[in-house]
């Protein structure tokens, strides 16, 4: 069960936070759909080869069973032939983050009415004494603009995530406390979320972590600009997963050097400065291999999350 809630929040945080019953086995996506944490979807249409990997070409097709003459479906594929599945396989789920949101709300005793500040990615939870509490979650790169500005706006709240990924990446940019949910959160046997109070006491304003100059402005900008990209791959490599596991697999889009400036707070003439400076060149070398399928993935390996 917390293994299944371990997946669930670290899912919560991508561009696509959803789960496909075929390559989720290991998975309990019928308990999180008991508990509300999980959301029923329209089953998919065509499934790539999980024997193979997808190394072949793969037609998903009705299937009778020879044994006892039942109906299903298989996937044909060129490389393992025919495949047999489970009609479970076809579902889909996309996380709850709402669910996950009222569920920390109700274990910490927050006063106050939920409320939507950005459909499906921020909500005001309320007030735990004079601390105010909101409910944050990522849905790749390309939305974190707005999600950034929106908090900005809260700048003593506590910020809770679902993963430790978002959760790290606000405490580099933003001032506010932050807490993860992966890290602090664990299942009761009727769905509700066991917070350990120890591990809450040490989410405090002045343990969030600042950005660390090396030398001098230009180097912490630097340095600012590397884990943005960074944050960029992350996403990107999330992308290509989900996006291969539905049949065609996409690039997620550079963000452009004007977005990296919003995203870091900077001028657009202080990104450029720091892509030419010599100092700068794990910056040059991301921002020229995340053009690619196959850069992405290089830098993936390279920048393993932690």
């Amino acid at each position: 069960m917390q293994k299944s809630l371990k997946a669930f929040l670290e899912r919560c945080d991508t561009s696509e936070p959803e789960f496909i019953g075929y390559y989720s086995r290991e998975i309990d996506l019928d308990m999180g759909e008991r508990f509300g944490y999980l959301l029923p979807q329209e089953p998919v249409d065509d499934l790539l080869c999980q024997e193979c990997y997808g190394r072949g070409e793969s037609l998903l097709t009705d299937y009778i069973n020879p044994h006892d003459g039942s109906e299903g479906f298989a996937i044909y594929c060129a490389f393992c032939g025919l495949v047999p599945i489970k009609n479970s396989d076809l579902k889909v789920w996309r996380v709850n983050a709402e669910s996950f949101a009222k569920s920390f709300a109700h274990a910490m005793k927050i006063q106050g009415q939920i409320s939507t500040i950005i459909p499906d990615q921020l909500w005001y939870l309320g007030r735990r004494g004079n601390r105010q509490y909101v409910f944050a979650r990522s849905l790749g790169f390309q939305m974190q603009e707005g999600l950034m500005a929106a908090l900005s706006k809260y700048p003593k709240a506590t910020i809770v995530t679902a993963s430790e990924w978002l959760m790290s990446r606000l405490q580099k940019t933003l001032p506010n406390p932050c807490i993860a949910l992966a890290c602090v959160a664990s299942l009761n046997d009727d769905g509700s979320l066991l917070l350990d109070e120890s591990l809450l006491d040490e989410q405090k304003p002045e343990s969030s972590p600042k950005p660390r100059k090396r030398r001098g402005e230009r180097a912490a900008k630097i340095e600012l600009l590397e884990q943005a990209m960074k944050d960029h791959v992350y996403a990107a490599y999330d992308y290509m997963l989900d996006t291969a596991n539905r049949g065609g697999i996409k690039l997620l889009p550079r963000p452009s050097q004007e977005l990296l400036a919003k995203m870091t707070q900077m001028q657009q003439p202080d990104v450029s400065r720091c892509m030419n400076d010599p100092e700068g060149k794990i910056l040059r070398l991301i921002w020229e291999k995340s053009q690619t399928l196959d850069g992405i993935h290089e830098l993936a390996r390279m920048f393993a999350r932690k």
